[in-house]
């Protein structure tokens, strides 16, 4: 590694121990001693160790939490949402970190092809990684809801048809079905427990999951609540739906299975061709690395192939969609 992408990485790992700092001297113990308030006060009422908003973070975020203003900064730029801090594996600030190594090295790389200059690429780089990799744990989540909404609603319906309150049989969707819907069913009914009107906390479920079927679930509900009407019918139709599509979506998922295969095959050739290139013919393939010529070559083909595997998931996804 030249002495400027040492550099460069040197300063990224200074921010990180600065965000770190930032975090250690922040809110944290003002936090805990709210929380700690808080649930004092609610536990006799709602039976569950409550917790505020400040507690509610992923627990691997706790050391790693930022003051609330430059947290929104960054989550604008790297694409985390503060409402879904429990979702994330790691804390999203070590995340946006961790991926900050990746886009030293392709900026490095690009370096040695077009000069100095190419280091302004790494800001993009670290900024693309990092949406892309939250992006993913959205989209991941996203579909175990969608999967899962089916069997709620019916949990939904047959308990309101038993004549169990709305109330609790949010309750039971939180204990019965697993996560992610039932940590967000329990989250839900925490919410309802302490005192927030339940529009508002069924506006925060949509918000989280992303999906417009839980806009629908949270509207049907939010109208049954306020003006009355046949919630189970609204309901049932609507887990009618969700299992339609789930089942068309997977019948297309089934019929791509070929195009998805192409484009694994396509991926995969290039790769083991260059393998055994380099075992048939050293010299013929170092040629791509040791020439600066070699180098433009690589990189032109390693770009070719990383747009059309790309264009082809697109065009999958959006088939799919």
């Amino acid at each position: 590694m030249s002495g400027a992408a040492a550099l460069l990485l040197a300063i990224l790992l200074g921010l990180g121990l600065a965000l770190w700092g930032l975090h250690s001297a922040g809110r944290s113990g003002r936090g805990r001693r709210l929380a700690a308030r808080f649930a004092a006060h609610s536990l006799p009422h709602a039976r569950v160790r409550l917790v505020s908003r400040v507690a509610q973070r992923a627990p691997q975020a706790r050391w790693l939490r930022l003051p609330e203003p430059l947290e929104r900064r960054l989550s604008r730029l790297f694409g985390w949402e503060a409402e879904r801090l429990d979702q994330y594996p790691v804390a999203p600030p070590l995340v946006v970190l961790l991926v900050a190594a990746p886009a030293v090295i392709g900026a490095a790389y690009a370096v040695t092809l077009f000069g100095k200059l190419a280091w302004l690429l790494a800001p993009a780089l670290w900024v693309h990684a990092a949406r892309w990799a939250f992006t993913a744990v959205h989209r991941k989540r996203a579909a175990a809801l969608y999967k899962q909404l089916p069997d709620a609603l019916g949990m939904v319906v047959r308990a309101v048809r038993a004549g169990i309150p709305v109330v609790e049989a949010l309750r039971t969707i939180g204990r019965e079905l697993p996560d992610p819907t039932g940590a967000e069913f329990r989250r839900l009914s925490d919410q309802l427990a302490i005192g927030i009107p339940m529009e508002e906390a069924l506006k925060r479920l949509a918000r989280r999951s992303g999906l417009p079927e839980y806009r629908f679930f949270a509207v049907a509900l939010t109208l049954q609540n306020s003006a009355g009407g046949n919630l189970t019918e609204t309901l049932e139709n609507l887990a009618d739906v969700v299992r339609k599509r789930v089942a068309t979506r997977l019948r297309g998922h089934a019929l791509a299975s070929q195009a998805r295969a192409s484009a694994y095959v396509l991926s995969a050739v290039p790769v083991f061709a260059g393998c055994a290139l380099l075992l048939i013919n050293p010299r013929y393939v170092l040629v791509l690395f040791n020439d600066p010529r070699g180098n433009m070559v690589l990189a032109s083909a390693i770009a070719s192939l990383a747009v059309g595997l790309g264009t082809m998931k697109a065009i999958i996804r959006r088939s799919l969609s």
